[in-house]
């Protein structure tokens, strides 16, 4: 059973991993902050470019990560 669990180590995310996430969650809170939207609409707009946003960025990380491991 203890082969089916994964090691903590590998759960834990590094902070470089975290970092095009937290860059997306600040651009956007300037962009909406400073546009003087209906709040609705501006909370609909946040939810959807986050949504994109997180895709794109998972999108590239995969990317990326499938060409290093070709490299080795």
């Amino acid at each position: 059973m203890s082969k089916l669990t994964p090691p903590i180590d590998n759960l834990r995310p590094r902070a470089w991993q975290l970092l095009p996430y937290t860059l997306l969650g600040t651009i956007l809170f300037a962009w909406v902050s400073s546009a003087h939207l209906n709040q609705y609409f501006s909370a609909y707009l946040v939810l959807l470019a986050a949504q994109l946003g997180t895709v794109g960025i998972y999108l590239l990380m995969r990317r990326l990560k499938s060409r290093n491991r070709q490299n080795l």
